[in-house]
């Protein structure tokens, strides 16, 4: 249902409906509208039939007195008809009386000869009235004004005074009558229109409304759909119809009461089509009426039969061409114009012209085709050329391709991708190699480098000297340092190749997280670092090696120790995200940090690029690594100075009280 049309009107407070709503919406006036249409439309039918026949007999250019000629003429060849039939059988006394009912002078019936074979009637022929007819042997009748020839001839006379009651005096009044509405029955016919177009107006615009209400609301009806109800309807009327004038040309012959009869089914039939077009107005203002139809519905069903099927031949050919390979698809197409050709020689064979006709239009269709192809064809070589010319940045143009042609360009402009790519990785390993080689060595020579050094100072002291050990000392701190330098260049390595061994099991990820916050708790005081630590009150159980997720929680936080910027926060945080648990460090470094977080990820890179600070470079590409390694995610976000790394692991749900 539309919800335009059943949407409330913004009435005020106090405020009533409009008066047309009123009209509208009154069932006593739909009633009275909906019995006066077939009545109007009769009367202006009968006032418009009558009309036409006093049109026929002359009413309007002729005098009263022909007019009654007319009639009295056909009454009266009738009635002698009748007559000469009964006299003719020998049924004299049924003539007498029925000459006798009737406003009839005399009848007078003469042979051939002209010589009188029968009279009856009381009066005289010397009426101004006066009728001829002819009987032949054989019953057929041949109406004439003056005497015709023939084996009877029938003379009727009136009498004048038309006195008694039958057809005469009938037709004499609907004279009369007839000049004196000769003029008006046109008026009445159109008011009687007017007024049943105005009735039928008013119930369609009335359609849908009830009184007091402010919206169109449906009624029973227009639950059928429309196309049957149309065709119900139809059939009825057609039979209405059908019977009205079976009743008044057979069952009454055409007499007053066939017409009643007739008049009746005919409104009978006209109330129906009101009934319909007052279903079909309500739908129309509904809204969306042919949805509520059965062609609609079966069309709608075969369009999405169709769409469907449709839809898997579609598919199946766009399969049937990728899985083929371009050598049978050539093939393919190749055979069917041969079939094609094949068949209009077959068809055509003797019709010379048509198949030179069809031959013509054939290459008119190819010849496109093929062009396409060559220029396709050629637009590939070109890509092609300027790739092997060493050309990268070279792409294709896909504009207007299709099937194999467009993959093939895409592919061309993939290898050209793949390979600036692959030169883009390759000069970046390159770059970074020999940064790697360059902090190696750098990291691996200062340490080396003091321990010569104060190993030769130690050499010349002489015994017993206190500088001794002051130099042994930091002989040992230097020895200390390169040996941590070894041993984490040997971890990241195992850890990068995956051979470090992995013990999985259930781990609370709020204890690790108390546990390091705890023991790196005076490190921040001494950077002057405040440590926020958030943990959820339930306990989040993670798949983790204790140890190995202790080294990465380790090296996180010996990284910020080390480049947090003094006096600001350092944020340890554990959430629980749908599955997963998500742990968070976020510090301020202390240096712009220049590098990306893909870089600060590689080995031997430092977020303090001028190397002055201790480390190796190597926390964070061991963390990341250890994380893999226990089916973890470790991310690093750089924002300015904002330093944030996200650890995310798979949780551990209870499988029931004490069992984890």
């Amino acid at each position: 249902m539309s919800e335009s049309v059943l949407r409330e009107e913004n009435l005020l407070p106090g405020e009533a409906l409009p008066k047309s709503r009123r009209f509208t919406g009154s069932l006593p006036l739909k009633v009275l509208a909906f019995l006066l249409v077939p009545v109007l439309s009769l009367l202006a039918a009968a006032a418009v039939f009558a009309g036409v026949l006093m049109a026929d007999y002359g009413v309007y250019d002729r005098e009263t007195t022909q007019v009654r000629d007319v009639l009295y003429g056909e009454i009266a060849r009738e009635d002698g008809q009748i007559i000469g039939y009964n006299v003719c059988r020998g049924d004299w006394k049924y003539a007498e009386e029925y000459i006798a009912e009737r406003n009839i002078a005399a009848v007078l019936i003469l042979d051939e000869g002209g010589a009188q074979v029968w009279r009856g009637g009381e009066g005289y022929l010397d009426t101004p009235w006066l009728y001829t007819t002819q009987m032949g042997w054989d019953g057929s009748l041949v109406a004439e004004k003056a005497l015709p020839h023939g084996p009877y001839i029938i003379r009727v006379g009136l009498d004048e005074t038309f006195a008694k009651d039958d057809a005469y005096a009938r037709a004499d009044r609907m004279v009369d009558i007839g000049y004196a509405l000769r003029y008006w029955v046109w008026v009445i016919a159109a008011a009687c229109a007017v007024l049943a177009l105005g009735c039928g107006v008013f119930l369609l615009c009335a359609a849908g409304w009830r009184k007091g209400a402010v919206a169109v609301r449906p009624g029973w009806g227009t639950k059928i759909p429309f196309d049957l109800l149309a065709a119900a309807a139809a059939l009825a009327g057609f039979g209405l119809l059908e019977f009205g004038l079976e009743i008044y040309c057979f069952r009454f012959d055409g007499s007053a009461m066939g017409l009643v009869f007739a008049a009746l089914s005919a409104a009978a039939a006209e109330v129906l089509a009101m009934g319909w077009a007052m279903s079909a107005a309500v739908r129309v203002k509904l809204g969306g009426w042919w949805k509520n139809t059965l062609l609609w519905r079966f069309g709608r069903l075969v369009w999405r039969g169709l769409r469907k099927a449709g839809g898997a031949a579609g598919r199946f050919f766009r399969w049937l061409l990728a899985a083929l390979p371009l050598v049978w698809k050539a093939l393919l197409i190749v055979g069917g114009l041969w079939l094609l050709e094949l068949l209009m020689i077959l068809l055509c064979w003797w019709e010379t012209d048509v198949l030179l006709a069809l031959w013509v239009l054939e290459k008119i269709l190819l010849t496109p085709l093929v062009v396409y192809a060559v220029l396709a064809l050629r637009r590939l070589q070109r890509g092609g050329e300027a790739l092997a010319a060493g050309n990268l940045s070279c792409q294709v143009s896909t504009r207007r391709l299709v099937g194999d042609l467009r993959r093939h360009a895409e592919n061309l402009n993939s290898i050209g991708d793949g390979m600036a790519r692959a030169v883009e990785q390759r000069m970046r390993s390159e770059r970074l190699k020999t940064e790697l080689i360059t902090n190696v060595s750098h990291d691996i020579k200062t340490p080396l480098t003091s321990i010569v050094n104060y190993a030769e100072l130690i050499g010349r002291e002489p015994p017993g000297s206190e500088k001794t050990t002051e130099y042994a000392g930091v002989l040992l701190r230097q020895a200390e340092r390169l040996k941590k330098l070894i041993e984490d260049l040997v971890e990241a390595s195992k850890a990068s190749t995956g051979n470090l061994e992995v013990h999985l099991t259930p781990c609370e990820a709020g204890v690790l997280l108390t546990q390091a916050a705890g023991e790196y708790s005076r490190r921040l005081e001494d950077r002057k670092l405040t440590m926020v630590l958030r943990i959820p009150e339930e306990p989040v159980t993670i798949l983790a090696d204790g140890r190995r997720l202790w080294r990465v929680l380790d090296n996180l936080m010996n990284n910020i120790c080390k480049y947090a910027l003094e006096g600001t926060r350092v944020y340890l945080l554990l959430e629980r995200q749908g599955g997963e648990a998500v742990i968070s460090f976020k510090n301020t470094s202390a240096q712009p940090l220049e590098q990306s977080a893909d870089e600060l990820l590689e080995r031997f890179v430092r977020g303090d690029a001028s190397r002055t600070s201790e480390g190796s470079g190597l926390g964070l590409s061991i963390a990341r690594s250890l994380t893999e390694l226990q089916k973890g995610k470790l991310t690093l976000t750089v924002d300015g100075d904002l330093f944030k790394v996200v650890l995310r692991f798979p949780v551990r749900e209870e499988t029931g009280k004490g069992q984890p």
